[in-house]
């Protein structure tokens, strides 16, 4: 419902028959469709800060005057009519002399004061709009408020608004109201005050979202503010389909279970003044009701019917084929929000941990670690395993681990279900190379769209010399046991976009302080539309540039191209970005061309279409399209997913493709366990499996480690030979959104970080 739109409307394009005659007219998509338009609620959206001021070239003072003046012309033609209805209203039409004194009046005084251009402003002024306003700052809020005030507009809701959680108080002041309800003869008079429709994560992208907070909705529901999670639509990052998992994100961060489901329901069906037949499953209210596989709270949860004013949308035995998974009766229940502590108990535990030479780890109920079974120990029986890690390396796991709990140089942690899972892995992302996406100064800078790539001594970029630490998308990382990322240069067109990094995730990572565990990762293409640049005008020729490069690696001795001297004899992996069918079967038809070099596919939205030659060219995919959607031309292809078409992750892994998963966006990688979790659900992946998409089939795909470096037979004084990566210890299941990382020990020893989610922190 909150998409910026000026009118409500539901999905009823994909009924069998929308409308009376079963065509695509608009008017038959709007929600008060059969209502003489003169009854209709009339709804506006307004802006305020960086948007309107970019658009019009003002400053934020320069605009909240240009708002002020224009509501003073409505106001003041609102009077003029105001003052012409009430000398209209002195004439006596009823008389015999009627007509006459109407025309006398209208040649004196002329027709009614009208304005087109005015016309919305003066019913804004007069209380017939419903106002929703484009604003992220409390600045912006504040001065909006005021000028709105000033001419006795209230606003029903402020959209985006990703730091309104600073400011819940203020805003119940400046806006709350009484609202009447009528029920069995009863009056019933309760307050309301604005609604936030906000996103659950989605923020970091410009300067006005780098306030935003994971725990902002808790914010405002703990201060009696009311909270919508909304999707804006724009595309695939913020897909309206995925909203019930916005609302689970937040109820994860501490919105609880009620709120989180208002939030996607009644809240907004209350804010845009349609409450009374939209929003709740009650009799006499329109026939809007999904039907989910399970709680639609919990990761993954997927729609089985869809009933819009009654009448089925999905086809339900194609919808029901698709979600053939496992049972699961704990998926009945919301899954629990993830634990939070206070600052000190916090200190307490970081303090210990940092300093003890051995932290015990008891209470835990599954390790997800590859090649941990000690022989005689009993791992995965209950919840009381427990693990020991003398001097950063695992020295004991299992139910027998008791022989150190009484040294003295030990710190001893215990608290409720626990999960041992590797560090995991954010491909992709902008996390050390740029802050804010919108802002190029907050980060290295673009090469721009002239580069050619078989120039490489000057336009090979290499990520490792621009990378900087300590921006919030590491800060949403660690909170999702993120121990490494793995950054490509900034990319802005043409083939090339140059050499990853692996840069450490933790607190204390600096360029000097081990913060890069892998100065050259891979050797990163683009092939589509996005490549098209000076030097690549056209999709074949970034092919074909791809291909000059492979060759001059096969055959140069010249230093500067010792980057593709590499790629061509498979050392250093070759990372194409490509969504579309076409241009990934490209790849193929290369790899078939030089079979030494490591081809490795990111973004892969229809790789499912090519899953099996995929397979046979034995090139992983690096997958960000598992729940992507056609915002593209070149993305047309896409799965729908469940539960329309099978879930392209489980297409791919059916086909035997090595499969891992990525995010785009920065403030998305705190979610990654639960992107594995969508994934598995439809795979039918157990958890070792799942958690080993986004974190040690990395490893693999990337050939960070070498082949066959764990041993599969030892005892337990070699424990430590048979895991040498990053660690997480967490407190809940991570893969149901519910854990807390309380630790996560890097493969060096070191403590990268310590519970990341404190009460009090800014996610």
């Amino acid at each position: 419902m909150f998409n910026g739109s000026e009118y409500p409307w539901l999905p009823r394009q994909n009924l069998p028959h929308p409308g009376e005659n079963g065509e695509p007219v608009v008017e038959e998509l709007l929600l008060e469709h059969g209502i003489p338009e003169a009854a209709r609620q009339r709804y506006l959206k307004m802006a305020c800060g960086e948007n309107p001021k970019h658009l019009y070239g003002h400053t934020r003072l320069g605009n909240v005057w240009l708002l002020r003046q224009h509501l003073e012309k409505a106001r003041k033609l609102k009077v003029q009519q105001e003052a012409w209805c009430g000398r209209a209203q002195q004439v006596d039409r009823e008389s015999w002399f009627g007509p006459r004194q109407v025309e006398r009046f209208v040649a004196e005084q002329g027709e009614l004061p009208q304005d087109l251009e005015l016309e919305a402003t003066v019913a804004l002024l007069r209380g017939e709009f419903n106002v929703n306003i484009h604003c992220y700052e409390p600045e912006d809020f504040e001065r909006m408020l005021d000028v709105l005030h000033e001419f006795g507009v209230h606003p029903q809701a402020f959209h985006h608004a990703l730091e309104a959680w600073q400011v819940p108080e203020f805003l119940k002041q400046q806006e709350r109201f009484e609202q009447m309800v009528s029920q069995k003869d009863t009056v019933l008079t309760f307050p309301r005050n604005i609604t936030i429709a906000t996103f659950a994560e989605n923020s970091l992208f410009k300067h006005e979202a780098y306030g935003a907070s994971l725990r902002g909705p808790k914010v405002l529901e703990d201060h009696g503010v009311r909270v919508v999670l909304k999707s804006d639509h724009t595309g695939e990052g913020n897909n309206a389909k995925y909203r019930a998992y916005q609302a689970a994100v937040s109820h994860s961060f501490g919105l609880s279970e009620l709120k989180a489901l208002q939030s996607v329901t009644s809240v907004a069906a209350q804010s845009i003044q349609q409450d009374h037949r939209i929003g709740f499953v009650r009799p006499g209210y329109d026939a809007d009701i999904v039907v989910w596989d399970s709680h639609p709270l919990q990761a993954a949860a997927t729609t089985v019917q869809v009933f819009v004013d009654g009448r089925e949308v999905l086809d339900s035995k194609d919808s029901l084929q698709q979600l053939e998974t496992r049972p699961d009766v704990t998926g009945l229940a919301a899954p629990q929000p993830r634990a939070n502590i206070g600052l000190e108990k916090r200190q307490h535990v970081c303090k210990g941990a940092t300093k003890a030479s051995k932290i015990i780890i008891r209470g835990i109920s599954k390790v997800l670690l590859e090649n941990t079974t000690l022989a005689g120990s009993a791992i995965g029986a209950g919840d009381d395993m427990t693990m020991v890690v003398s001097n950063g390396e695992i020295s004991c796991l299992g139910v027998q681990c008791t022989s150190a709990q009484d040294e003295e140089d030990s710190f001893t942690l215990s608290l409720r279900k626990r999960y041992i899972t590797p560090g995991l892995v954010a491909f992709g992302n902008n996390i050390g190379i740029l802050d804010i996406s919108s802002e190029p100064s907050t980060g290295d800078g673009s090469p721009g769209r002239k580069a050619n790539a078989l120039n490489p001594l000057k336009d090979l970029h290499f990520a490792k010399y621009g990378a900087h630490f300590g921006g919030r998308g590491f800060g949403r990382a660690r909170v999702g046991g993120v121990t490494k990322a793995i950054t490509a240069p900034i990319f802005a067109g043409g083939a090339l976009q140059g050499v990853s990094v692996g840069l450490r995730t933790g607190e204390n990572a600096t360029v000097l302080q081990g913060g890069s565990w892998k100065d050259e990762v891979a050797l990163h293409f683009v092939l589509g539309q996005e490549a098209k640049g000076d030097d690549t005008p056209t999709i074949s020729s970034g092919v074909e540039r791809l291909r000059q490069v492979l060759e001059a690696g096969q055959a140069s001795k010249d230093e500067a191209f010792s980057v593709y001297v590499r790629a061509a004899n498979g050392s250093l992996p070759v990372v194409v970005y490509a969504v579309n069918e076409d241009d990934i079967s490209q790849v193929v038809l290369l790899k078939r061309e030089f079979p030494s070099v490591n081809f490795v596919i990111f973004g892969g939205h229809a790789a499912p279409l090519v899953a099996k030659e995929l397979a046979e060219a034995k090139i992983p995919v690096i997958l960000s399209g598992n729940r992507g959607a056609p915002d593209k031309w070149e993305k047309k292809s896409v799965f729908a997913g469940p539960p329309l078409s099978p879930s392209p992750a489980q297409v791919l892994l059916d086909a035997g493709v090595l499969v891992a998963l990525a995010v785009r966006g920065d403030s998305k990688v705190h979610g990654l366990a639960q992107e594995a979790q969508w994934a598995a659900k439809f795979a039918g992946l157990g958890e070792k499996d799942a958690i080993k998409l986004v974190s040690t089939n990395f490893d693999e795909i990337l050939r960070l480690k070498a082949h066959g470096e764990h041993a599969t037979d030892i005892d337990e004084q070699q424990v430590r030979k048979r895991y040498e990566g990053d660690f997480v210890v967490w407190d809940g299941n991570p893969l149901k959104g519910e854990g807390s990382v309380v630790l996560t020990i890097q493969d060096d020893g070191k403590i990268g970080d310590c519970w990341p989610d404190f009460e009090g922190a800014v996610l």
